[in-house]
Parts: C-alpha cells; sequence; structure tokens
C-alpha cells in the first residue's frame, strides 16, 4: 500500500505539477490575500486603538505591493506550461472549474484597485515610501470603499469553495488536484 501511494505521488509530481514560479506566485498572493481579508475585518474592531494604524498601514502595503504580483501571476499563466486536469475530471467541471478560476482572478483585480481607489489619504509603504492616494473627491472614494467590501465579500466566498473543493477531492482519495500547487 505504501509503495502504491508514492508511486501514485511521484505520478503527481511529474508532467501535472505547476513549475515553481506558479506555485510560489500562487501561494504567495494566497497568503497576502487571507492576511488582508482577515486584517480587513480585523481593523473594525481595534479602530481607535494604537494598533490601528499599524495594521492598517500594512495592509495597504501588503495589498500595493500584491497588485504587481498578482499582475505577474495573470500574465504568467499565458506564458507557462499548461498542467493538464485529471482525466478523472469530467468536460463540464473542467470547464466550471475554469469558469470559477476566471472568476477568482476578476474578484482578487477588484480587491486590490478598489482598495487603492479608496483611500482618503496618503500612507507610507511599510514606512518606507510616500503613496500618495490617486482619488482626491470623497463621494468617489466612498464609492470604492462599497464596491471592495463586496467585492472582498465574493472573494472570501470564492477562496471558500476553492480550500473546500481541494479539501473534498483530497478527502475523496485524490491528491492529484491539491499535488499540481504544492
Amino acid at each position: 500500500m505504501y509503495k502504491m501511494r508514492a508511486e501514485e505521488h511521484m505520478n503527481c509530481k511529474g508532467n501535472t505539477r505547476y513549475d515553481i514560479f506558479t506555485r510560489v506566485l500562487h501561494w504567495l498572493v494566497a497568503i497576502v490575500i487571507i492576511y488582508a481579508m482577515a486584517m480587513g475585518y480585523i481593523l473594525h474592531a481595534i479602530e481607535g486603538t494604537r494598533w490601528f494604524n499599524f495594521f492598517s498601514v500594512l495592509n495597504m502595503s501588503l495589498g500595493t505591493i500584491a497588485t504587481p504580483v498578482m499582475i505577474v501571476r495573470f500574465v504568467w499563466r499565458f506564458f507557462r506550461k499548461s498542467v493538464p486536469y485529471p482525466a478523472w475530471l469530467g468536460v463540464r467541471k473542467k470547464q466550471i472549474v475554469v469558469f470559477v478560476h476566471e472568476i477568482f482572478y476578476l474578484a482578487i483585480f477588484i480587491v486590490l484597485i478598489s482598495g487603492f481607489l479608496m483611500l482618503q489619504s496618503d500612507y507610507n509603504l511599510f514606512g518606507l515610501v510616500h503613496i500618495t492616494h490617486p482619488v482626491k473627491t470623497v463621494e468617489v472614494n466612498e464609492f470604492f470603499f462599497k464596491l471592495h467590501r463586496i467585492s472582498c465579500i465574493v472573494l472570501g466566498a470564492i477562496l471558500l469553495i476553492h480550500v473546500t473543493a481541494v479539501i473534498h477531492h483530497v478527502k475523496g482519495g485524490s491528491r492529484d488536484i491539491l499535488h499540481r500547487m504544492i
């Protein structure tokens, strides 16, 4: 049994695994997004405390850095070698997965862009580089704040679906979906 699992693991690591650059970008973006989303909601609870400004600037800084990383990730997918889905995944499910991933990318970009456009004041990127807020009209900032909140909820739902699907496949005995990104 152990030998069979080891062979199955080796087969998953062959041409069914993304390149290291893709995997690093995936996990880097995932960590930043999960942290920033959680901290975005925590910021409401710590508003008015001495910690608020620190975590607010950290959140804005991570979002600012995540934006070009996400652009690189998005563009890189058109140049990297494609990794086929497992044969057991039917055509209709593959189409749904591709569609959901496209919506995932869109939601990430909307969250990042609206997060920047909602800013009503300048900040220092990790306390080092001055970043000027691009929109000076309060009504426009408020629109992007609302868009940011809604897109964060959508992104959170898609993230939950994404993680649940991976766990579902792993618990069902199929680790090849997980091995694509680890």
